[in-house]
């Protein structure tokens, strides 16, 4: 989704930097730099860090910023946990549309991942040439 809204706005983002524990800024993105340490420090155990990169981000972007950035970290966080231990597969039309994603970030390599089983080719074609488009107008119509 976070891809598709992406491209829908017109933007382009290389978002393989996600998967690297290394990267420090994602080019495209304004105030990547103090995001990913908040992310990263909210996905810890360092109250004083987590504490630190709080303050950055609301002097960087707003204190309204970091209560949208709490929420999202929180969202995911949450998803996580219940589709994990659930076993929650991913649709087919969402294995269409994060295959290549999914393949890049490294995504298939979490145990989680067997949960969900890659739609025949047949199906993957079908989904290719009438879902992925309706969805992206249905995103697109929605964002406008």
């Amino acid at each position: 989704m976070l891809r598709e809204s992406i491209e829908n706005a017109g933007d382009s983002i290389d978002l393989e930097g996600l998967a690297d524990p290394g990267c420090t800024q994602i080019d495209g993105i304004p105030h990547s730099e103090a995001l990913l340490r908040f992310t990263n420090a909210f996905m810890g155990n360092d109250t004083e860090l987590l504490a630190e990169t709080r303050a950055t981000l609301a002097k960087e972007m707003s204190p309204e910023a970091l209560v949208d950035a709490a929420g999202v970290a929180s969202n995911f966080q949450r998803m996580v946990r219940i589709a994990d231990p659930t076993g929650i597969p991913s649709d087919d039309l969402m294995m269409v549309l994060q295959e290549d994603l999914c393949e890049k970030l490294g995504l298939n390599e979490y145990i989680s991942a067997a949960n969900s089983k890659a739609p025949s080719w047949f199906k993957r074609l079908v989904i290719r040439l009438f879902g992925v488009p309706k969805f992206k107008k249905i995103l697109k119509e929605k964002s406008s």
